[in-house]
Protein backbone atom coordinates (compact mmCIF):
# COMPACT_ATOMS: atom_id res chain seq x y z
CA UNK A 1 0.00 0.00 0.00
CA UNK A 2 1.61 3.08 -0.73
CA UNK A 3 1.50 6.18 1.03
CA UNK A 4 -1.25 8.70 -0.13
CA UNK A 5 -3.57 5.02 -0.30
CA UNK A 6 -2.59 4.60 3.72
CA UNK A 7 -3.45 8.32 4.17
CA UNK A 8 -6.34 7.82 2.71
CA UNK A 9 -7.05 4.54 4.57
CA UNK A 10 -6.17 6.49 8.09
CA UNK A 11 -8.75 9.73 7.10
CA UNK A 12 -11.72 7.30 5.73
CA UNK A 13 -11.18 4.94 9.01
CA UNK A 14 -11.98 8.18 11.24
CA UNK A 15 -14.51 9.42 9.56
CA UNK A 16 -16.61 6.64 8.68
CA UNK A 17 -19.42 6.22 11.02
CA UNK A 18 -19.99 10.08 10.44
CA UNK A 19 -19.49 10.34 6.85
CA UNK A 20 -22.61 11.47 5.70
CA UNK A 21 -22.48 14.39 8.17
CA UNK A 22 -19.04 15.89 7.42
CA UNK A 23 -18.38 18.64 4.93
CA UNK A 24 -16.50 15.76 2.62
CA UNK A 25 -19.82 13.84 3.12
CA UNK A 26 -21.76 17.16 1.88
CA UNK A 27 -19.16 17.52 -0.79
CA UNK A 28 -19.38 14.29 -2.84
CA UNK A 29 -23.28 14.16 -2.37
CA UNK A 30 -23.59 15.63 -5.88
CA UNK A 31 -20.82 13.25 -7.22
CA UNK A 32 -23.19 10.14 -6.32
CA UNK A 33 -26.45 12.01 -7.47
CA UNK A 34 -24.91 12.36 -10.70
CA UNK A 35 -23.90 9.05 -11.39
CA UNK A 36 -27.36 8.11 -9.32
CA UNK A 37 -29.06 10.16 -12.54
CA UNK A 38 -27.23 8.88 -15.45
CA UNK A 39 -27.02 4.65 -14.83
CA UNK A 40 -28.96 2.97 -17.02
CA UNK A 41 -29.24 -0.88 -14.59
CA UNK A 42 -30.98 -3.95 -15.69
CA UNK A 43 -32.51 -6.73 -13.79
CA UNK A 44 -29.16 -9.42 -13.29
CA UNK A 45 -26.86 -6.86 -13.84
CA UNK A 46 -23.68 -7.11 -12.35
CA UNK A 47 -22.16 -3.84 -10.74
CA UNK A 48 -19.30 -2.67 -8.87
CA UNK A 49 -19.17 0.69 -6.62
CA UNK A 50 -14.79 1.13 -6.17
CA UNK A 51 -13.86 3.49 -2.77
CA UNK A 52 -17.75 2.78 -2.01
CA UNK A 53 -17.27 4.53 1.56
CA UNK A 54 -20.23 3.78 3.52
CA UNK A 55 -22.42 2.49 0.75
CA UNK A 56 -24.53 5.02 -0.03
CA UNK A 57 -24.01 4.83 -3.21
CA UNK A 58 -24.59 1.47 -4.26
CA UNK A 59 -27.59 1.01 -2.17
CA UNK A 60 -29.33 3.69 -4.01
CA UNK A 61 -28.38 2.02 -7.79
CA UNK A 62 -29.92 -1.20 -5.99
CA UNK A 63 -32.94 0.52 -5.96
CA UNK A 64 -33.00 1.11 -9.72
CA UNK A 65 -32.82 -2.86 -10.92
CA UNK A 66 -32.47 -6.47 -9.51
CA UNK A 67 -28.73 -6.37 -9.03
CA UNK A 68 -26.09 -8.26 -7.90
CA UNK A 69 -24.21 -5.22 -5.98
CA UNK A 70 -20.52 -5.40 -4.94
CA UNK A 71 -18.48 -2.42 -3.14
CA UNK A 72 -15.01 -2.13 -2.15
CA UNK A 73 -13.24 0.03 -0.20
CA UNK A 74 -9.63 0.08 1.70
CA UNK A 75 -11.12 1.73 4.88
CA UNK A 76 -12.17 -0.86 6.96
CA UNK A 77 -14.42 1.11 9.19
CA UNK A 78 -16.28 2.48 5.92
CA UNK A 79 -16.62 -1.08 4.73
CA UNK A 80 -18.66 -2.34 8.42
CA UNK A 81 -20.12 0.81 7.82
CA UNK A 82 -21.45 -0.40 4.31
CA UNK A 83 -22.21 -3.50 5.69
CA UNK A 84 -24.62 -2.40 8.32
CA UNK A 85 -26.55 -0.11 6.45
CA UNK A 86 -26.96 -2.30 3.19
CA UNK A 87 -26.87 -5.91 4.04
CA UNK A 88 -28.42 -7.38 0.85
CA UNK A 89 -25.31 -5.58 -1.10
CA UNK A 90 -21.63 -7.65 -0.95
CA UNK A 91 -19.21 -5.44 0.38
CA UNK A 92 -15.14 -6.19 1.16
CA UNK A 93 -11.84 -4.55 1.86
CA UNK A 94 -9.82 -3.78 -1.17
CA UNK A 95 -7.78 -1.32 -3.66
CA UNK A 96 -8.12 0.17 -6.87
CA UNK A 97 -5.88 -1.97 -8.93
CA UNK A 98 -5.83 -5.22 -8.55
CA UNK A 99 -9.18 -5.44 -8.35
CA UNK A 100 -10.07 -9.39 -7.46
CA UNK A 101 -12.69 -9.99 -9.94
CA UNK A 102 -12.89 -12.09 -12.56
CA UNK A 103 -12.43 -11.24 -16.39
CA UNK A 104 -15.61 -10.05 -18.17
CA UNK A 105 -17.55 -10.54 -14.88
CA UNK A 106 -19.14 -6.86 -14.42
CA UNK A 107 -21.62 -4.66 -16.58
CA UNK A 108 -20.95 -1.19 -14.80
CA UNK A 109 -18.31 0.02 -12.22
CA UNK A 110 -18.91 2.96 -10.57
CA UNK A 111 -16.43 5.39 -8.83
CA UNK A 112 -17.41 8.92 -6.87
CA UNK A 113 -14.81 11.40 -5.97
CA UNK A 114 -12.10 8.84 -5.37
CA UNK A 115 -10.33 8.82 -8.57
CA UNK A 116 -7.84 11.47 -7.37
CA UNK A 117 -6.66 9.31 -4.55
CA UNK A 118 -5.62 6.43 -7.00
CA UNK A 119 -1.80 6.03 -7.18
CA UNK A 120 -2.47 3.73 -9.72
CA UNK A 121 -4.74 5.43 -12.23
CA UNK A 122 -3.62 3.93 -15.43
CA UNK A 123 -3.74 0.43 -13.48
CA UNK A 124 -6.85 1.06 -12.66
CA UNK A 125 -8.43 1.87 -16.11
CA UNK A 126 -6.88 -1.30 -17.04
CA UNK A 127 -8.81 -3.38 -14.31
CA UNK A 128 -11.26 -1.69 -15.37
CA UNK A 129 -11.19 -2.38 -19.25
CA UNK A 130 -10.58 -6.55 -18.23
CA UNK A 131 -13.29 -7.10 -15.67
CA UNK A 132 -15.96 -5.50 -17.55
CA UNK A 133 -18.32 -7.43 -19.83
CA UNK A 134 -18.48 -6.14 -23.85
CA UNK A 135 -20.45 -3.02 -23.55
CA UNK A 136 -20.26 -2.82 -20.20
CA UNK A 137 -19.47 0.87 -18.83
CA UNK A 138 -17.33 2.63 -16.33
CA UNK A 139 -19.37 6.19 -14.67
CA UNK A 140 -17.30 8.25 -12.86
CA UNK A 141 -17.92 11.58 -11.12
CA UNK A 142 -14.61 13.86 -10.00
CA UNK A 143 -13.98 17.35 -8.66
CA UNK A 144 -13.99 19.85 -10.99
CA UNK A 145 -10.84 22.51 -10.92
CA UNK A 146 -10.46 25.26 -13.27
CA UNK A 147 -6.83 25.10 -15.01
CA UNK A 148 -5.57 27.62 -12.36
CA UNK A 149 -7.09 25.96 -9.16
CA UNK A 150 -6.35 22.31 -10.34
CA UNK A 151 -2.45 23.47 -10.91
CA UNK A 152 -2.59 25.09 -7.45
CA UNK A 153 -3.80 21.88 -5.56
CA UNK A 154 -1.76 18.78 -7.84
CA UNK A 155 1.59 21.40 -7.34
CA UNK A 156 1.29 23.11 -3.90
CA UNK A 157 -1.36 21.34 -2.09
CA UNK A 158 -1.87 17.98 -2.43
CA UNK A 159 2.07 16.72 -2.04
CA UNK A 160 1.93 18.23 1.33
CA UNK A 161 -1.61 17.28 2.46
CA UNK A 162 -1.88 14.15 4.42
CA UNK A 163 -5.48 13.24 3.36
CA UNK A 164 -4.67 10.60 0.64
CA UNK A 165 -5.50 13.32 -2.30
CA UNK A 166 -2.97 12.22 -5.15
CA UNK A 167 -3.57 14.40 -8.41
CA UNK A 168 -6.78 15.93 -9.83
CA UNK A 169 -7.22 15.94 -13.39
CA UNK A 170 -8.63 17.90 -16.61
CA UNK A 171 -11.16 15.86 -18.64
CA UNK A 172 -8.18 15.32 -21.50
CA UNK A 173 -6.08 13.35 -18.42
CA UNK A 174 -8.85 11.31 -17.18
CA UNK A 175 -9.90 10.68 -20.96
CA UNK A 176 -6.09 9.49 -22.08
CA UNK A 177 -6.16 6.78 -19.28
CA UNK A 178 -8.53 4.96 -20.56
CA UNK A 179 -7.94 5.14 -23.78
CA UNK A 180 -4.52 3.67 -23.10
CA UNK A 181 -6.70 0.95 -21.52
CA UNK A 182 -8.48 0.65 -25.17
CA UNK A 183 -12.03 1.74 -24.10
CA UNK A 184 -13.30 3.98 -27.24
CA UNK A 185 -16.65 5.32 -26.49
CA UNK A 186 -15.75 8.39 -23.94
CA UNK A 187 -18.00 11.05 -23.10
CA UNK A 188 -17.40 13.51 -20.31
CA UNK A 189 -19.13 16.69 -19.22
CA UNK A 190 -19.06 19.69 -16.63
CA UNK A 191 -22.17 19.99 -14.42
CA UNK A 192 -21.68 22.69 -11.99
CA UNK A 193 -18.45 21.39 -9.70
CA UNK A 194 -18.38 17.89 -10.49
CA UNK A 195 -16.84 16.54 -14.00
CA UNK A 196 -18.99 13.34 -14.93
CA UNK A 197 -16.89 10.46 -17.57
CA UNK A 198 -18.16 7.35 -18.64
CA UNK A 199 -16.50 5.10 -20.99
CA UNK A 200 -17.77 2.04 -22.50
CA UNK A 201 -16.09 -1.24 -23.30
Amino acid sequence: MGKKTEQSRSVYNEMAWEYDSTPEGNYTRSHKEEIIKKAVLRDGDHILDIACGNGHLLGELSKKAKVDAFGIDISENMINAARERYPDCTFAVGSCAPLGFENESMDLITVSCAFHHFETPQAFANECMRILKKNGKVFMAEPFFSPVVRWLANTVVYPFTKTGDVRVYSQKEIRLFFESAGFTEIESNIAGTVLFFSAKK
